[in-house]
């Protein structure tokens, strides 16, 4: 006869098999680093675990027959302990990804802090580079200051009117070099300021004799028609402008634009052009000017004036921003002082327009009449001819 601890322990390996035989394999599940409930949580299942299946306390009464009597009915609890097991390995699972989600959490949690202090740095950079634009922008005026006082100085003058100067006395002039900051800072850079003009080159080709730029600054259009092979020269009265503008090997004489046009043979020139100019003089000197670039192109010489545009009121901030601009001059008050003077097919163009965004959206008649009133083209240039027969 069996003993009965060989008995039980092959009632024991039945019920393992019986149950291994109806339940999924045991997976490799990662270590899970839970707390609180789930730590709970897994406590009750290792419980479960260890009564998947019926079984005798070691020292029961009557522990032989009671196992025999459970090895006898194993069929009945055998479906109900492979249950039982399927559904352990299903809360394991679930306890598993909860676990790595909650690893995925802290995980997202220490980047998301990592993210803050990168981002609490940047804005400090920002702030520390804001400051050095501040410290650099306070050191370029109190090094325009000291540029003007030593011109002044260079001139044989003092910085500044002295105190005992009569009441009405005219102002000094804005130094050459303050002037010459101004426009590095505001006109816009070489490159901008030649995408604007490059498309004057078409109508200044195939004119009866050479191109006269008055006022042509660095000589941004000079450059534009030496490449389209188009004779041309220039007059600029600031020092610092004209010697930058001969220093890319332009032609560009240093001197007043009313004496050096007045110094031209008659019907000499093909064309005259002043861009941005006519904005710096009284009504008086733009007649002055009218009249003696007329007796100086040949027949059929070509006048170009650009000026800003003070039909729109958006301009009108470019106008004031300049120190050095006297009168503005509507268009239609510069085409009856260049017919005054003798010049034909006077026409106007308007340039510069404001980007779109810039603009209202045009829903019908009324927006586009804001439009050109509030923000039309900033520019105008007037266009003129000499007439053949005189």
């Amino acid at each position: 006869m069996t003993a009965p601890s060989e008995l039980a322990a092959d009632l024991a390996k039945e019920i393992r098999l019986a149950v291994s035989e109806t339940s999924p394999p045991p997976t490799n599940r990662p270590a899970m680093q839970s707390s609180g409930e789930e730590e709970g949580a897994c406590v009750a299942l290792e419980r479960a675990a260890r009564n998947i299946t019926p079984s005798i306390p070691p020292g029961a009464p009557l522990s032989f027959f009671k196992k025999l009597a459970l090895r006898a009915l194993r069929f009945l609890w055998r479906d109900q302990a492979a249950f039982n097991a399927l559904t352990l390995e299903s809360l394991q699972a679930i306890l598993a990804g909860l676990a790595s989600q909650r690893k995925a959490v802290d995980q997202f949690d220490s980047e998301l802090a990592g993210f803050r202090k990168d981002q609490a740095s940047r804005q400090s950079a920002v702030a520390e580079m804001k400051r050095t634009l501040q410290s650099w922008e306070r050191r370029a005026a109190i090094e325009d200051g000291r540029l003007s006082a030593l011109e002044a100085l260079s001139q044989g003058r003092t910085a500044s009117p002295p105190a005992s100067a009569p009441p009405g006395a005219p102002p000094t002039a804005i130094p050459p070099g303050v002037y010459s900051l101004f426009e590095e800072r505001f006109r816009g850079r070489p490159d901008e300021i030649l995408a604007r003009q490059r498309d004057y080159a078409a109508i200044l080709a195939g004119l009866p004799g050479l191109v006269l730029d008055v006022g042509c600054g660095r000589g941004e259009l000079l450059r534009i028609l030496a490449e389209k092979g188009i004779p041309a020269r220039g007059v600029e009265i600031n020092p610092i402008a004209a010697a930058e503008a001969r220093g890319s090997g332009l032609e560009v004489e240093e001197g007043d634009a009313i004496a050096a046009l007045a110094r031209q043979p008659a019907g000499s020139l093909g064309a005259v052009v002043a861009l941005q100019v006519v904005e710096h003089w009284t009504a008086e000197t733009v007649f002055t000017f009218l009249r003696d670039a007329r007796r100086a192109l040949a027949a059929g010489g070509l006048l170009l004036l650009e000026t800003i545009n003070t039909d729109t009121l958006s301009a009108w901030k470019t106008f004031y921003l300049d120190p050095s601009h006297v009168r503005p001059v509507p268009p239609e008050s510069l085409r009856f002082l260049a017919e005054a003077a003798g010049f034909g097919q006077v026409r106007i163009e308007y340039r510069a327009p404001l980007p779109v965004e810039e603009r209202l959206e045009e829903k019908g008649n009324n927006e586009a009449k804001l439009n050109r009133l509030l923000f039309g083209p900033q520019d105008y240039a007037l266009i003129g001819f000499r007439p053949a027969e005189n």
